[in-house]
């Protein structure tokens, strides 16, 4: 191997059974580290040099099996001999430029997204909605139909890019940017618009959104072209409604399931009973069985929200729950009492099987 060039998996510093994604990996971390525009330290340039032509040749199966077998002096000369070695062709291979969104030479411009909350409720919710929203967002000026120029002296080309809106840097690696004298546009105002910034205006527009049935919180709806336009001309933004689903005074949700709790006396516990309970679409009933514990749930099936995607209703959940009276009648008072005490006399049958469970283990617990 000749003495005058360093290993290329050294160089890039990798093993020699390197993967393809590692070694892409290891190439741009270093090419970064020693671009000339972003390392000012003398050597930078060289070592970006021998950078590049590491990746270069190892990033190419046909050259790196070469390269395997005769390293540097293979017949022929270098793997690299006679390739017309472009340094800032692999780094824009591998970054893809400098240009973000609607960057780069031809891009299209982009105007500005727009964000906002939308509430519905649970009714809503259940079977989808149309809601109307309001909200201001750029727009073309009608004066200068978005130029930006006073409609009497129209924008003319740039000079300094030639209309195109782009420039190139003269450096080690060219690179190429916005034109700094039309910022991009391709084109300069002499007279500016007197009814606008720039080509835009403020304006409060009212869309219809159709909201799809049993979306939830922390969905995100999107709009596409109804956000901010950009100047002079090019793809509107769009618009994003983050959902809220207001909290129902009957009804707290589980996923695609609906949460009722309704309250019931003990004598509907312990002899059963016939309710009427509330559902999103009316009134449904549900029998209580007799002997029903404080919390035990009943299940109306497909009472519940439809999912977003997919098929099926969810269920509506009817939670049970025992209420004791705050305040008695010196009569109910009465019954409760004899009640207790027939209970107490007579319960060797397991008529309340968790309360004797728990006595006797308070009877094991002390004797």
């Amino acid at each position: 191997m000749s003495s005058q060039k360093r290993d290329y998996y050294d160089v890039l510093g990798v093993a020699r059974d390197v993967d393809a994604a590692a070694l892409k990996k290891a190439f741009r971390k270093l090419a970064i580290q020693f671009h000339p525009d972003r390392n000012s330290a003398p050597e930078a340039e060289d070592q970006f040099k021998e950078i590049n032509e590491a990746y270069a040749v190892l990033s190419d199966a046909e050259k790196r099996a070469r390269y395997d077998r005769y390293g540097h002096d293979a017949p022929g000369g270098s793997p690299f001999a006679g390739q017309g070695f472009d340094a800032s062709s692999i780094f824009d291979q591998i970054f893809g430029g400098f240009g973000g969104r609607g960057g780069g030479r031809g891009g299209a411009r982009h105007g500005r997204d727009v964000r906002r909350g939308l509430v519905v409720n649970l009714e809503e919710v259940s079977k989808g909605v149309e809601k109307e929203v309001t909200f201001r967002r750029a727009t073309a000026c009608g004066n200068c139909d978005g130029s930006g120029a006073h409609p009497d002296h129209p924008p003319i080309s740039c000079r300094t890019c030639g209309g195109v809106g782009r420039v190139r840097i003269n450096s080690f690696l060219p690179l190429v940017q916005a034109c700094p004298a039309c910022a991009g546009a391709g084109k300069t105002i002499k007279v500016e618009c007197p009814k606008c910034t720039g080509g835009l205006v403020e304006e409060e527009v009212t869309v219809t959104v159709p909201v799809p049935p049993g979306i939830a919180s922390g969905h995100t709806l999107r709009l596409d072209g109804e956000g901010g336009h950009p100047r002079q001309g090019g793809q509107p933004g769009d618009l994003y409604l983050d959902i809220q689903v207001e909290a129902h005074p009957l009804f707290t949700r589980n996923g695609d399931d609906l949460i009722c709790e309704v309250p019931i006396t003990f004598p509907q516990a312990a002899l059963g009973a016939s309710l009427t309970v509330p559902t999103l679409t009316g009134k449904a009933r549900v029998k209580v069985p007799a002997g029903t514990q404080s919390g035990k749930t009943l299940r109306l099936r497909g009472k519940g929200l439809p999912p977003v995607q997919g098929r099926g209703i969810g269920d509506q959940l009817v939670r049970l729950q025992i209420e004791t009276p705050n305040t008695l009648t010196s009569r109910q008072k009465e019954l409760l009492e004899e009640f207790d005490r027939i209970s107490e006399d007579e319960d060797g049958d397991g008529a309340q099987p968790k309360r004797k469970s728990f006595l006797d283990a308070i009877k094991d617990l002390f004797d």
